[in-house]
C-alpha cells in the first residue's frame, strides 16, 4: 500500500498497513485521540510486543491467548495515564498520522515507509505506551527453549520436525547436541534454517522416505506442529523407527480446554487467529486426555506430560474463577500448553 491509497478528507489517518498485526478497537481510539490533543505532532505510533524497532518494544500488562484477551488487554492499555515519548526513528505499519503531513510525500511512497520520511522531513513522532498493538510476524521463529531442556541427557543428534528458521539451534547445542537435522515445507525457513543446522530437508514429514533415516535420532522434536497435521498419529508412527533405543518424542500442543477458550465458547465465539490456542491454521485439537491417547495409540509410553500455564489478567482470574466451580470441571483449566515426553514401545 502507498500514500495514493490513503485517500480521504479526514484531518487524521489511522494506517494499518500489516496484515499480521492486531489493532484492537481501544489502541486506535488512543492513538487518534493522542493525535489529535498533541499540537505540532505528525505521526503517533504504538507500542507493540514485536515492533518494527526497539524503541517501541513493551511487553502486554498481562497474558492472552485470544482476541477477547486482547481486547481487555488493549483495553487496560488505553486507560492507563502513561505519557507518549518523542521518537529519533520511527518504523511501523500501523500508526495515526495528519493528512497534511501524509500530503507533503511522494504518492508511491509505501505507507510503512511514512514515518521515517516524515521525521526526516523534520516532523515530529511519539510513541503512545497506551496504544498497545499486538503482532504476530516473529512468533514462529522464537526459539523453543522449553523443548530443548527436555531431549534426553547425553543426546547427540536430533531430528526438529517443523523446525522454521532454526531459532532453537543455540539452545540444542548448549545441550551438547553435535548433529540437528531439521524437516521444514517452508523453502524461505528451510533456507534459514539450514545455515544453523547440519541438514534440512525443505519437505513436510509426510514427503520423507521412511528409509531416508534409520534408528539414529536421540530425539525428536514436534513444538507446536502436531496440532497442524491432517494425521499426527501418522506422524508420530513414522519418525518412531528413526529414534534410537532410548530416544525420545518431545512435543507441545496447545490446549483447547484453557479458559479463555472456553470461555468465549460460552459467549458464542471462537475466533480465528494467525498463531497462538486458536490460530487458522490447527486442524487437530487437544486437551490433556486426548493428546496422552494420540501417543498411546501410536506406540509410545508417556514418560511425562507438563503442563504450561500463563497468569490470567484481572478479569480472566475471575473467569476462571468461576469456569473452576462448575461440577466436573477440568483441572487444567489455566493450561496454556502441554510439553510432552514421550518413549516408543519396543516389542519384546
Amino acid at each position: 500500500m502507498t500514500v495514493a491509497d490513503a485517500q480521504g478528507d479526514s484531518a487524521l489517518v489511522l494506517v494499518w498497513a500489516d496484515p499480521e498485526a492486531y489493532l484492537a478497537p481501544p489502541a486506535a481510539a488512543r492513538l487518534l485521540a493522542t493525535l489529535e490533543r498533541c499540537d505540532g505532532v505528525d505521526i503517533v505510533l504504538p507500542v507493540s510486543n514485536e515492533p518494527w524497532a526497539e524503541e517501541t518494544r513493551r511487553a502486554p500488562p498481562f497474558a492472552y491467548s485470544t482476541p477477547s484477551g486482547l481486547f481487555e488487554t488493549a483495553q487496560r492499555a488505553a486507560e492507563s495515564e502513561a505519557a507518549p515519548f518523542p521518537l529519533l526513528a520511527p518504523r511501523s505499519s500501523v500508526y495515526a498520522v495528519r493528512r497534511a503531513s501524509l500530503a507533503k510525500l511522494p504518492a508511491v511512497l509505501a505507507l510503512d515507509e511514512a514515518p521515517r520520511a516524515i521525521c526526516e522531513g523534520g516532523g515530529r513522532a511519539l510513541a503512545d505506551p497506551g496504544a498497545y498493538l499486538h503482532r504476530y510476524a516473529e512468533m514462529d521463529a522464537q526459539a523453543r527453549e522449553d523443548l530443548a531442556a527436555k531431549v534426553p541427557d547425553g543426546a547427540r543428534a536430533v531430528l526438529d520436525v517443523g523446525c522454521s528458521g532454526g531459532a532453537t539451534s543455540e539452545a540444542l547445542r548448549r545441550r551438547g547436541v553435535a548433529r540437528i537435522v531439521g524437516i521444514e515445507p517452508d523453502a524461505e525457513d528451510a533456507a534459514r534454517a539450514s545455515r544453523l543446522y547440519d541438514r534440512v530437508l525443505a519437505c513436510s514429514l509426510e514427503d520423507v522416505p521412511a528409509g531416508e533415516f534409520q534408528a539414529e535420532f536421540d530425539a525428536v522434536l514436534f513444538g507446536d506442529v502436531l496440532e497442524h497435521l491432517v494425521d499426527p498419529s501418522d506422524a508420530l508412527t513414522r519418525v518412531r523407527p528413526w529414534l534410537v533405543a532410548e530416544g525420545a518424542v518431545v512435543a507441545s500442543v496447545p490446549n483447547v480446554g484453557n479458559w479463555a477458550v472456553v470461555s468465549d465458547l460460552l459467549e458464542g465465539r471462537f475466533d480465528y487467529v494467525p498463531y497462538s490456542l486458536l490460530s487458522g491454521t490447527h486442524v487437530r485439537h487437544f486437551t490433556r486426555a486426548t493428546v496422552c491417547d494420540l501417543f498411546e495409540a501410536s506406540g509410545y509410553a508417556l514418560e511425562s506430560v507438563d503442563a504450561v500455564s500463563l497468569p490470567p489478567s484481572p478479569e480472566g482470574a475471575a473467569r476462571l474463577a468461576r469456569l473452576s466451580e462448575y461440577p466436573g470441571a477440568s483441572p487444567d483449566l489455566s493450561v496454556a500448553e502441554f510439553v510432552v515426553v514421550a518413549r516408543p514401545v519396543r516389542q519384546t
